[in-house]
């Protein structure tokens, strides 16, 4: 029995070593500059449907282009619409086809033309995907705000964004393949009810082969998690559960509880300045992207550090971004996917 554990430790304390390297290419600069164009009054919020929006899709997809990742689709982009009724502007939009069905009867109807962006890196294990992802749309301009009428949603998920382009960099240069299928996916329309991640799972065949969902949503500053999302086994937002300084949320299905804690050891074992506050999530919760797939039962991950006052508000802008933090969740995040895309 102490021959296995230390073994065990061997094996944990070398593949810390191996990922070290590997997290020590991820750089602030990096993240930052693509942090801070798509954030930028440039691109207008990044609305879904929006010019703004389109530009922020077509920037992923250069990044993609220069670091060799191939397109999951013909190309890069999964065009989809999304309708709702005419008579309430305030409704959610819709990706269901019986839900789409029933709007096209009706005699007008709102329409949203989106797109996701999807890359992958191929595994030896071709049809086991594990799925990484993040939105890229925010909220857009508010034409009867007074003052600064650009909600440019830096934390909201321009972070998040940046932190994937800088995570699929580390593994489109690493030369041997992963065991499974990566795929790097940024969703569009989260902000109108979850629809771009709903749409691909949607569509996408045979779920079995989705192993798991890595999902980033606001990971950048400090928060609370409070009772808007009641389904979380996590108490009512107090000092004890404030996502302060080093900490974030890093919330799971009970199939990951194992990846979760090897994540904690890792974390201190490549000394990364951030401190994950555990929680289990059950399989219907809402909150962000992960629902498309949680619905499906494929296992999750998500990294989050909370709401604050600026959630969608003018003021989520890039300077109010904790970089130190973003640098170091990116490297953890790095490391789950690394442990989940390679290990048995």
């Amino acid at each position: 029995m102490k021959q296995s554990v230390f073994i065990a430790l061997a094996l944990l304390f070398c593949s810390a070593l191996y990922a070290q390297k590997n997290i020590e290419a991820i750089r602030k600069q990096t993240i930052e500059a693509h942090l801070s164009f798509l954030a930028s009054d440039a691109l207008e919020g990044r609305q879904a449907g929006k010019p703004g929006g389109r530009v922020a899709a077509e920037y992923i997809q250069a990044v993609w282009k220069e670091l060799g990742i191939k397109p999951f689709f013909n190309t890069y982009f999964q065009l989809f619409e999304a309708f709702s009724p005419a008579r309430d502007l305030g409704m959610d939009f819709q990706v269901h086809p019986d839900s789409v069905a029933k709007y096209k009867q009706l005699p007008a109807y709102r329409r949203l033309t989106l797109q996701n962006v999807v890359g992958y890196i191929e595994g030896k294990r071709k049809n086991e995907y594990v799925v990484i992802g993040a939105h890229y749309d925010h909220l857009g301009i508010d034409d009867l705000l007074v003052g600064d009428p650009i909600y440019n949603g830096a934390d909201d998920n321009a972070a998040s964004v940046a932190a994937l382009l800088q995570i699929a960099k580390v593994f489109a240069e690493k030369e041997e393949k992963p065991l499974r299928t990566i795929l790097f996916a940024c969703w569009d329309g989260e902000e109108v009810n979850y629809l771009g991640s709903e749409y691909f799972v949607a569509n996408f065949g045979n779920t079995s082969e989705l192993k798991a969902n890595i999902n980033l949503d606001m990971i950048s500053r400090e928060g609370l998690l409070p009772t808007l999302y009641p389904d979380f086994e996590i108490p009512e937002a107090t000092a004890e559960n404030t996502a302060t300084g080093r900490q974030f949320h890093l919330v799971y299905t009970e199939e990951l509880a194992k990846t979760s804690e090897r994540l904690r050891q890792a974390i201190r074992l490549n000394q990364l300045r951030v401190e994950p506050k555990t929680s289990v999530m059950i399989h219907t919760s809402r909150g962000s992207d992960y629902l498309a797939f949680s619905q499906r039962s494929v296992p999750i991950l998500w990294f989050f550090t909370g709401l604050h006052p600026d959630y969608h508000t003018p003021a989520d802008e890039v300077h109010r971004i904790d970089m130190d933090k973003l640098l170091n969740i990116t490297r953890a995040i790095y490391l789950s996917l690394y442990y989940i895309a390679n290990e048995d």
